[in-house]
C-alpha cells in the first residue's frame, strides 16, 4: 500500500514539471521578447543583425561584447563606454588631432535608457524649466535634450566632445581652432556633427557643436530604428505621452544634418 503514492508521483512527475516550466517561461519569453536580436528579420530589411535593444538605449553597455570602456587618455569619466569600431575610429582621430596641436576630450558617449531618463526627469522637476508647462516644457527641454528612448547616445555611436556651449566653439581661440580643426578633418575618420544650424530648415535639437556621430555605424541604425521605431520606450518618464504629438521619431530622431 506505501508503494501507490510513490508510483502515482512518478506517473504525475511529467505533468507537475510541464505546470511548473509554463508559468516560470512567462517571464522568461518576456525578456526574450525583449532582448531579441533581428537575425531572424530578412536580409533585406535594414535592421538585420542589429540588436533592438540598443536602438532604445534598453541595454547595459558594462556587459555588452560589442562595447568597450574608454581609455582615461581620452576622457576625464570612468568606465563611460562606446562601440569598439567607434572607439577605435575616435583613436585614430585623437592622434591625429593631436599632432596637430588639437585635444579631444570626450565628456559624455553612451548614455543607456535610465540614464537617459535621469538626465530628462532633472531637467523636468529642476527649476531651470518650471515656468513651462506641460507639453510646452518638453518641447522646451527637447532643444538640447533627448527623450529617453530617442538619443542616438543609446547607440553607441556619438560622443560629446570638450564643451557642452557652443559659444566656446565660436568664441574662444581653442574652441575656434578645435571647431575648425573637427571640420576640415572629422570625416576622414568616420565623425560628423549631425545637429547643425537650424537656419537651413533641419528639424528638431538645437544645433550642438560638441557632438559628433559615427555614421558607418550610426547610419545603419538610424534607418533601423526610423523602420522599426522601439515599442515601449517612450514610458516611465515624465511627458512621455506627449512623444507622438510632438512627433519624437520624425522631427527629433531623424531631425538630422547629412554629409
Amino acid at each position: 500500500m506505501k508503494k501507490i503514492p510513490w508510483l502515482l508521483f512518478l506517473q504525475l512527475l511529467p505533468f507537475i514539471w510541464m505546470s511548473c516550466s509554463e508559468k516560470l517561461s512567462k517571464h522568461e519569453k518576456n525578456d526574450a521578447q525583449e532582448l531579441q536580436r533581428t537575425d531572424s528579420i530578412p536580409r533585406t530589411n535594414p535592421c538585420s543583425g542589429t540588436n533592438l535593444m540598443h536602438l532604445a538605449g534598453q541595454f547595459n553597455p558594462a556587459n555588452d561584447p560589442e562595447f568597450q570602456v574608454i581609455s582615461a587618455r581620452f576622457t576625464p569619466k570612468t568606465r563611460i563606454f562606446l562601440r569598439k569600431e567607434a572607439l577605435s575610429a575616435f583613436e585614430a582621430m585623437w592622434n591625429a588631432a593631436r599632432n596637430d596641436g588639437i585635444e579631444l576630450i570626450i565628456l559624455s558617449a553612451t548614455r543607456n535608457w535610465t540614464y537617459q531618463r535621469g538626465i530628462w526627469n532633472r531637467k523636468w522637476n529642476g527649476p531651470g524649466y518650471s515656468e513651462f508647462e506641460g507639453k510646452a516644457r518638453a518641447i522646451e527641454i527637447l532643444k538640447y535634450s533627448a527623450m529617453p528612448g530617442s538619443s542616438r547616445h543609446h547607440w553607441g555611436t556619438d560622443i560629446d566632445l570638450n564643451a557642452f556651449e557652443n559659444e566656446w566653439f565660436e568664441n574662444d581661440p581653442v574652441g575656434k581652432a578645435l571647431y575648425a580643426w573637427l571640420q576640415a578633418n572629422a570625416s576622414q575618420y568616420g565623425y560628423h556633427q549631425v545637429y547643425g544650424d537650424t537656419s537651413n530648415g533641419r528639424q528638431g535639437y538645437r544645433e550642438e557643436k560638441w557632438h559628433w556621430s559615427y555614421l558607418p555605424l550610426a547610419d545603419p541604425l538610424l534607418a533601423c530604428y526610423l523602420s522599426h521605431p522601439p515599442s515601449g520606450a517612450f514610458e516611465g518618464f515624465e511627458c512621455a505621452q506627449w512623444s507622438d504629438s510632438i512627433s519624437i521619431v520624425k522631427s527629433y530622431v531623424n531631425g538630422i544634418d547629412r554629409p
